[in-house]
């Protein structure tokens, strides 16, 4: 996931929202959104290559996390898997399910925002660990360090501030920000561009409204899917 944005606490109906784009080589095998067959309660895309994932909903506590990485540092592919650390936080379980920052220097760059108990995180290996809250508001990354502006993280965090200002139905998004030939937030690359357009909308009575839209080279649509369940 290359960009994206959580509405924390202040919209009126959806006390959190979350959207974004995952950029990846389309060479790269991946599972569409789904539950999970494996008991373990995550709702989430999966990376066939590492077995991870990018974002993900735990249905039976309500946690939810996304990661990006980050660009400028070579991948080291003797660190831990950055999907797994998504997938141990989202199930509780496991060796990075509460990470403190000590753990983070573990993993290639990324950052991450993590959702659960009613609150918010900020998790970060760039440019150096950290763990940090986050108050109620709209939030957003992107591949950039999180010392540094990112003019495509703060379009989306803007666009996304509007839609929590006027009350309105974050699915809109979809269609008018996530899947439009704009190179700032969508790209159409024939090897690597956007795979996924990803939208969590959990309402104040705990349902979730999960929607995953799909593309390949070019960014030519291939699928969607569109889930509804409760958690807790």
């Amino acid at each position: 996931m290359c960009v994206v944005a959580l509405a924390h606490r202040v919209h009126p109906d959806w006390p959190l929202i979350l959207i974004g784009n995952r950029d990846e080589f389309h060479a790269r095998p991946a599972a569409p959104l789904a539950i999970w067959d494996d008991g373990s309660g995550i709702v989430a895309g999966r990376d066939l290559q590492a077995g991870g994932t990018w974002l993900g909903v735990h249905a039976p506590s309500g946690r939810v996390v996304v990661v990006t990485n980050v660009r400028g540092a070579l991948p080291d592919p003797t660190k831990d898997s950055r999907g797994a650390l998504v997938v141990d936080m989202l199930r509780g379980a496991g060796g990075f399910a509460d990470p403190a920052a000590g753990d983070l220097g573990r993993f290639n760059a990324f950052n991450l925002f993590a959702v659960g108990d009613s609150a918010a995180r900020l998790l970060s290996n760039r440019p150096a660990p950290q763990i940090a809250a986050l108050a109620p508001g709209v939030h957003a990354l992107a591949n950039e360090p999180i010392d540094q502006p990112c003019p495509r993280a703060e379009r989306l965090r803007t666009a996304l501030d509007a839609v929590v200002g006027a009350g309105a139905d974050p699915e809109g998004m979809l269609d008018t920000l996530m899947a439009t030939s704009d190179p700032a937030l969508f790209l159409r690359g024939d090897v690597y561009g956007t795979r996924a357009s990803t939208l969590v909308a959990v309402a104040a009575d705990g349902g979730v409204r999960m929607i995953e839209r799909r593309y390949e080279a070019g960014g030519r649509p291939a699928g969607t899917t569109a889930l509804e369940f409760r958690i807790g």
